[in-house]
This record gives C-alpha cells, structure tokens and sequence, in this order.
C-alpha cells in the first residue's frame, strides 16, 4: 500500500469515526429527553384515566367491533433489526386476525409490508421526540372516521417496549382505577360531550406514551449499533496501521538488501587485483 493510499484509508476511517460519534451523541441525547418526558407523560395518562373513573364511565368493555391496529416503526435508520421485528409482528397478527384493519406509521416500516398488507394506511412516521405531538395529531385525525362507525372498534397499537414488539388495546376502555370518593366532581358541560373529550384525549396520552416507548428503544438499539461501528472502525484503523507498518518494513528491508548488494558489488570491483 502506497503511503498516500494509506493516508486517505485512514483519513477515510477517521471521518467515518466521528460521524458514527455524532450519531452515537445524538442517540444519547435523545434518550436523555425521552428519559424526563416518558415519567410525565404516565402521569398525564394517569390523571385522564382517574377524570374518566370519576365521572362514572358507562361499561364500554361491551364493544365489540372490527379489530384496528396501528402499528409504529421507527422512520430512522442505523437501529439494526428493529422495523424486521416489528413488521414480523405485524405479520403474525396478520395471520391470526386477517379482517383486521391496519394503520402502519413509518416509510421503513412501509417499505416492508406494503406489499403483504395492501389495504393498509399508511401514516408518517416520527423521527424524534420534538415531532411526537404533531405526528400522534395526525394519526388521530387518520383515526377518528373508524372510532365513529356504528359499532366501536377494538383498537390496538403495537410497538417496541422493553420486551420488543408488544400490544396494547386501547379500546375498549381499559380497567379505570377506582373513583374518588365524597361529592362528584361539578361539571360545566354536557357528561356526554364531557366523556367524548376525556376518551379522545385518553387516547391521546396513551398513542404518547406508545410512540415515547418506541423511540426510547429505537434509540437504544441505535446507540448499540453505533457503538458496535465505533469498535469495528476503530480495528479497521490498527489493522491499516499495522498492515502499513509490515508493509513499510518490508519496504525497507528490500530497499536495505539491494543497497548491500550493491555495496558487495562494489567492494569486489574494488578489491586488489579486481580486473578493471
């Protein structure tokens, strides 16, 4: 190898190796925000589902409509498997409940179930926490003409937690915690327009905290990837190093050689009664 083929491997491994620094930092500092984020957002769920408990919630387990799922990819790439291991999740949910209606969030995701699922919607995806309100806005206005049909549906989202892909239903209504007790909460607007806004916001906050999970996970397989590149750049770097170095010693060693031979060659032209 040439020294300056050498110089641009290496300087080719060097700015690989603070690109993959860069992304490794943006990945930490996106799981520090999601780290204070995902611990309120459990409150504010918390606190709808207890306003929905206190003013005494109709039974909805009752409702029995078509299965609805929405399903969250990561819109991010360098994560390693994670859109594969959802959308074999998705697949197998596929095949168990095949008259579900599907929503996927995420072009990645996108490009590897199109075309196994064509009748899907296709939402976008969410590439950081910073989006995540106006992204989960659009998902329920996707949302809304299904949660309006005749007959409630049964609504699922799945997305990565810490076990990898999971579900949660959403609707029907989940088990509420216990109401207050004493006097009832005063309301100043109609108990059913009440109850509509609070189920509408319920779902809200509980589509936050599925895509906060998501994220904190992408985000988690993304710094290991990046830290697994780090490592490897950094043995491709010491293995240029010591490929440069044999081969500049084996340089040398030719050039040594030659230059003896050619001082042999010389001391017996020299030598007395060497024949001009």
């Amino acid at each position: 190898m040439s020294s300056a083929r050498y110089r641009d491997h290496a300087r080719l491994l060097d700015e690989l190796q603070q690109i993959v620094g860069a992304m490794k930092n943006l990945a930490f500092a996106e799981l520090q925000r999601l780290g204070r984020t995902l611990p309120a957002q459990e409150v504010a769920e918390q606190t709808v589902l207890q306003a929905l408990a206190d003013i005494v919630v109709p039974d909805m387990a009752a409702a029995q409509g078509r299965q609805l799922w929405l399903a969250i990819g990561a819109d991010r790439g360098f994560c390693g498997g994670f859109n594969d291991h959802l959308a074999a999740a998705v697949l197998a949910e596929h095949v168990r409940t095949p008259t579900a209606v599907w929503m996927v969030a995420g072009e990645r995701l996108r490009q590897r179930l199109e075309d196994r699922l064509p009748e899907a919607t296709w939402l976008p995806g969410c590439a950081a926490s910073e989006e995540a309100g106006l992204c989960v806005d659009t998902w329920l206005d996707a949302l809304l003409p299904h949660l309006d049909a005749p007959a409630a549906p049964v609504f699922h989202v799945l997305h990565h937690n810490d076990a990898g892909p999971g579900a949660r239903r959403l609707l029907p209504m989940p088990a509420l915690p216990a109401p207050h007790t004493g006097s009832p909460p005063r309301r100043y607007v109609a108990r059913a327009v009440l109850i509509s806004g609070l189920v509408s916001e319920m779902l809200r906050v509980a589509l936050l905290g599925a895509l906060y999970q998501s994220l904190q996970q992408e985000n988690r397989w993304r710094l290991a990837q990046m830290e697994r590149a780090r490592d490897h750049l950094e043995e491709s770097a010491r293995q240029l190093d010591r490929d440069h170095f044999r081969e500049r010693q084996a340089q040398i060693t030719t050039e040594l050689e030659t230059l003896m031979s050619s001082l042999d060659g010389v001391q017996r032209t020299l030598a007395p009664g060497a024949r001009l």
